[in-house]
């Protein structure tokens, strides 16, 4: 079911658990990675690009993005959405989109920092599960979380020389 609360609510608490709690946990876990180790960030169809303004894109997308500057972007969404501009600023009305656009994003620049680092053969990846049959999709979901787990698992098993810093879907990188 859909959230009631306030979406100001949503979208801090959304930006917290998916995108801070993913980026805590990597920058924690990132420095002991060994070599072909693979970081596989779990986001979602429904942070594609397509759903922020063309200027905002460019902010994601930038090959020079860091760490530092994406969370900013981030969170200059929770802060737009308390202050109530956030359609205005190209933000959608999708706190959990939102938050799966900064993880993808993220699994981009932890791909080139691994690369500046030469740990060139660590990979780091995003991914989209499917729709699922979760608590989060009331059951309803075509697939199973099995199903789900499938493309998830085969980017942690992916041999050295693969791609790295890509978005996937059914085992396949796909446009984000």
């Amino acid at each position: 079911t859909d959230s009631t609360a306030p979406f100001s609510e949503q979208a801090s608490v959304t930006v917290a658990n998916n995108f801070t709690g993913t980026l805590r946990i990597t920058k924690a876990l990132f420095p002991l990675i060994r070599p072909h180790g693979r970081v596989v960030n779990v986001s979602s169809t429904l942070g594609r690009l397509g759903i922020l303004q063309e200027h905002l894109q460019k902010k994601f997308t930038d090959p020079n993005l860091t760490e530092e500057v994406l969370v900013t972007l981030m969170n200059q969404f929770v802060k737009d959405v308390h202050d109530g501009h956030h359609t205005e600023r190209g933000w959608p009305n999708t706190a959990y989109g939102t938050s799966k656009v900064g993880m993808t994003a993220l699994a981009k620049v932890y791909a080139r920092e691994a690369a500046r680092l030469g740990k060139d053969d660590v990979l780091v990846n995003a991914c989209c599960p499917g729709w699922c049959q979760t608590d989060m999709s009331s059951h309803s979901g075509p697939n199973t979380a099995a199903q789900g787990a499938d493309t998830p698992v085969h980017l942690a098993l992916l041999p050295p020389g693969s791609p790295s810093g890509e978005f996937w879907s059914d085992r396949l990188v796909v446009k984000w």
